[in-house]
């Protein structure tokens, strides 16, 4: 992961630069396959409602090959849910 670099993106505002210290490239085999047994591990650790849609709830989660998406209906839902899933990683 040498010479990588990370930037968190929300509506106009970015972050500063992230260096990544662990993990897999973009495109490798096994990063779909570790991501969907992680994240699964991490919702469950949450206590994010996995089901349904945003109707019917404040957070959903979106996850694709090597992505994740957190998508709110208010800036602190999302860092709610962001904390949640950070603190269920452990």
């Amino acid at each position: 992961m040498s010479g990588a670099e990370c930037f968190v993106r929300v509506q106009a505002d970015l972050s500063e630069n992230l260096l990544p210290n662990k993990g897999l490239k973009q495109g490798d085999a096994l990063a779909c396959l570790l991501l969907n047994l992680a994240l699964e591990k991490a919702e469950e650790g949450s206590g994010i409602q996995a089901s349904g849609t945003l109707l019917n709830k404040t957070v959903q989660l979106l996850a694709y090959a090597d992505d994740i998406d957190i998508i709110a209906r208010s800036m602190n839902a999302m860092k709610e849910a962001f904390l949640a899933l950070e603190m269920a990683e452990d």
